[in-house]
């Protein structure tokens, strides 16, 4: 039997975080979905948003973060993001993690969407991702117990409470591990979209896991597509990063003309859900839409990782022009949490874009997310500590929980995303949901939608989990009938920013 103290589930910048706080006093288990250096954060151009100029402050930082967030983000943990970012940061930046600095030594700060100030700090440009997550992982030095290519299958729960969960193996075996917590840090719900920036197999594993083992999943509906996502032969190859049209880049049709110039008072640099909506309403009426990086310079320095996705979709970038459409990218939503990134279900936790503790609102500002894994991954660690761990006479379980075998075979995945692409993409409306709902049923989604599986095989569980998630989304978009940030309803022809404004969707 495998114990440990505490097992997470995923292997991003919100998980290294959380197993940095622990290590010292508690044997720590990770289980990647794929291999360590596979996931979004790995991936993220972006750079982390934190009031650290001379000129800039946390107030002016959170104020942005509420209008991005369209005001229904949760106020307290705004607060806590950009109070204890910097902070925490500082403490990371005093043991060696940097970022990138002008000729005289000074950092250099970035402009992205609605931010009033530059506060974007990157690391060796575009890779702030990558160079981020190689000093925590040395950082961790192997001082945790780290298990690649597992695919987890279900949270184990015992009176209510969480002690571990089972995985599979690629032949087929199944692993339980028990541990005092458990930790969900799986990622956003990227891949259930044809058009994506994230991993494909970031599919809301968590979110169906978590929803099955009775916690509470919130703000489904708010879904970010990034609007510049580089389009090539008919597919997306990558994300082309905001921070280029925070050096002057400009979004333009074939013709070259701009195209969000009187959309809105920041033009490009809008909220990303205005600027995905403008973008996305273009290409319905047959316009090529392209980012014009000639005010941008040295770009194949400062950008090495968009200029290889680039060579890698066959897009000469030296004629100036990338061509782009939206794409989804990170999910507001999530597994709903408080501050410490506790879920309802004791023993359970969720931290970074799979969790949902409100800081976003229903449209995520420009690289927070990064800073959200930062602050919340370890606060979730120090609770974790605070909170004694009791030890459970794993010894002394049984099967816990019944299973359900599926009566029919499920559909293809690349069916499921076409049609949660065409339901729950940039523009929606009830017909759509009404009618994906339907098909999803048709399956029978509603009558296994919470109870725990009979494995098969890795594919099925991954494709169980997409129609779960999207279920589960679909539902929430459903009911909420204000379009508001990131969830626009094509019947409701004008969207309400105003404070009051709070569409609760939490499902229990």
């Amino acid at each position: 039997m495998h114990t440990t103290d505490v097992l997470i589930i995923g292997g991003g910048l919100a998980a290294l975080m959380t197993a940095l706080k622990l290590v010292e006093d508690k044997k720590v288990t990770i289980i990647t979905k794929g291999v360590k250096e596979s996931g979004n954060s790995w991936k993220a151009q972006g750079g982390i948003a934190a009031a650290l100029n001379r000129n800039d402050s946390s107030d002016l930082h959170e104020m942005d973060t509420l209008q991005a967030g369209c005001y229904i983000n949760n106020r307290k943990i705004v607060h806590i993001l950009v109070q204890e970012g910097p902070e925490r940061l500082h403490h990371w930046m005093r043991k060696g993690l940097s970022f990138d600095r002008d000729q005289t030594g000074k950092m250099i700060f970035g402009q992205e969407g609605a931010h009033t100030k530059r506060r974007i700090i990157h690391a060796g440009g575009d890779q702030t991702g990558k160079k981020t997550m190689e000093f925590f992982m040395n950082a961790l030095n192997n001082r945790v117990e780290l298990i690649e290519n597992l695919t987890a299958v279900d949270l184990i729960t015992d009176h209510n409470s969480c002690i571990g969960a089972s995985f599979m193996n690629d032949k087929g075996e199944i692993t339980t591990i028990y541990a005092q917590q458990t930790v969900l840090a799986t990622g956003g719900i990227g891949g259930l979209f044809l058009e994506t920036s994230n991993e494909c197999d970031l599919v809301g594993d968590g979110i169906a896991m978590a929803y099955r083992a009775g916690a509470n999943v919130r703000h489904l509906e708010y879904i970010q597509f990034h609007p510049t996502l580089i389009f090539s032969q008919g597919r997306t190859v990558g994300l082309a990063s905001e921070a280029l049209r925070g050096e002057g880049a400009v979004i333009v049709n074939q013709e070259g003309l701009p195209v969000m110039k009187g959309i809105h008072p920041l033009g490009d640099l809008a909220p990303r859900d205005i600027v995905a909506r403008t973008l996305y309403k273009r290409i319905q009426e047959g316009e090529r839409l392209y980012l014009d990086i000639t005010p941008v310079d040295l770009f194949s320095r400062r950008f090495p990782q968009i200029t290889a996705l680039c060579k890698q979709g066959g897009i000469d970038w030296k004629n100036g022009r990338i061509p782009i459409c939206p794409g989804a990218h990170f999910h507001m939503g999530g597994i709903e949490t408080n501050e410490h990134g506790q879920t309802k279900v004791p023993g359970l936790f969720a931290v970074g874009e799979a969790a949902c503790n409100g800081v976003h609102g229903a449209n995520r500002l420009a690289s927070n997310s990064l800073l959200e894994a930062i602050v919340f991954g370890e606060r979730a660690g120090e609770s974790i500590l605070r909170n004694e761990l009791h030890p459970n006479n794993f010894r002394s379980l049984k099967r816990l929980h019944s299973s359900y075998a599926h009566p029919m075979q499920l559909p293809l995945k690349e069916e499921i995303r076409q049609r949660v692409s065409d339901a729950l993409g940039v523009v929606r409306n009830e017909q759509k949901l009404t009618g994906f709902i339907t098909w999803l049923n048709k399956y029978g989604v509603c009558k296994w939608i919470d109870q725990t599986r009979s494995a098969r095989n890795r594919e099925d569980i991954e494709t169980e989990n997409m129609m779960i998630t999207a279920y589960l989304t679909a539902q929430s978009a459903l009911s909420n009938k204000q379009s508001c940030g990131a969830h626009y309803i094509e019947e409701v022809k004008g969207t309400n920013n105003d404070e009051q404004t709070f569409a609760e969707t939490t499902v229990g």
